[in-house]
C-alpha cells in the first residue's frame, strides 16, 4: 500500500541499527509519469532489495500515486525547492543505515545496490560510486568515471570525475556528518558532497559493476547548466589554486553571462 505523507512527518530517527539496509530516494519535479515510474521500478526490483524507496515530490503538480509498488512512500514538499533540497528531505524521513538516491528521469541496473554494497563492505568505506552509463535513444554509451587517480580533491575541484547523485551509496550517519547535499548548490551539488566526504578524512569506494544509466533527452537536464556552475566555483574557492579559480570563474561567470546578454539582446532585436 502507497502511504502519502507531507515533509514535516519524519520518523527516521532509527536510522543507526546495525544491521544493513539501504533507504532509496527520488526526488521528482513534473517528470512525465512514465520516466519516473521507470525510475521507481528499477528501485524495487534490485536483486538487494531497499528498505524503502522515498519519492519526494517538489513539482506544481503532485504526482499521483497509483500503481506504485509495494514499499513506495511519496512526501510532498513545497515547490521547485531544487535537487538538494529534495534530496535532503528524503534523507531525513530515512529509516535505513545507508543511503542511495535515483533522479527521476534515469534509473539502475538491476545488480546496482548489490554490487556498490558488496564494494561497500569490502574496501571497508562508507561511502562509494558507481558507474554512469549515459542512454539516447535506448543507445548506451560510455562517461567519464571515477578512477582511484581521480578520486582526489585536486581533481574535483577542476572537474566532475563521475560523481553523480544516482550513482551514490553512502552511510546515512557520514551523510549527516557532511551536511548533506548543499542546497545552495541547483548544479554540481553531487560533485560538492565527495568534495566533503573526502574533506572529513574518509576514503570513497569505486563500484564499476554498479551501473546506473543518465537518461540523455531534450526536457530539463540540470546537468548541462553550466551558468549554475559558478556557484560551486566560489564555494571552493579557497581551496583552489588562484590560477584554476580565475579560469574557472572566467568560464562559469564572466563567459557565462556575456552570454546570457547577447542572447537577451538577440531576442530583443527578434
Amino acid at each position: 500500500m502507497t502511504q502519502v505523507s507531507d515533509e514535516n512527518t519524519s520518523d527516521g530517527a532509527d536510522a543507526e541499527k546495525t544491521k544493513f539496509s539501504v533507504s532509496v530516494i527520488i526526488p521528482t519535479c513534473d517528470r512525465p509519469w512514465a520516466y519516473l515510474k521507470i525510475a521507481i521500478c528499477s528501485a524495487a526490483n534490485q536483486s538487494l532489495r531497499p528498505k524503502e524507496i522515498i519519492v519526494v515530490d517538489n513539482g506544481e503538480f503532485p504526482v499521483q500515486p497509483t500503481e506504485l509498488p509495494e514499499g513506495v512512500t511519496i512526501h510532498r514538499s513545497k515547490p521547485r525547492i531544487g535537487p538538494s533540497g529534495a534530496r535532503n528531505i528524503g534523507a531525513n524521513q530515512s529509516t535505513g543505515t545507508h543511503l542511495a538516491f535515483l533522479d527521476d528521469d534515469d534509473w539502475w541496473d538491476l545488480e546496482f545496490l548489490q554490487e556498490a554494497s558488496k564494494t561497500l563492505h569490502e574496501s571497508s568505506t562508507r561511502c562509494v560510486y558507481g558507474r554512469i552509463l549515459q542512454s539516447r535513444n535506448d543507445i548506451l554509451s560510455e562517461q567519464e568515471n571515477l578512477t582511484p587517480e581521480t578520486m582526489t580533491v585536486s581533481y574535483l575541484l577542476r572537474k566532475n570525475p563521475g560523481t553523480g547523485g544516482i550513482n551514490l551509496l553512502i552511510e546515512k550517519r557520514l551523510f549527516q556528518q557532511v551536511g548533506g547535499f548543499d542546497e545552495k548548490l541547483f548544479v554540481s551539488e553531487d560533485r560538492a558532497l565527495a568534495l566533503e566526504v573526502l574533506l572529513v578524512g574518509e576514503k570513497i569506494g569505486f563500484a564499476p559493476t554498479a551501473i546506473a544509466i543518465a537518461r540523455q533527452h531534450d526536457g530539463v537536464n540540470l546537468r548541462n547548466n553550466n551558468a549554475r556552475k559558478i556557484s560551486f566555483v566560489l564555494k571552493y574557492r579557497r581551496l583552489m589554486p588562484i590560477s584554476l579559480f580565475l579560469r574557472q570563474f572566467w568560464k562559469f561567470g564572466v563567459r557565462a553571462h556575456i552570454r546570457r546578454i547577447r542572447k537577451a539582446a538577440a531576442g530583443t532585436q527578434g
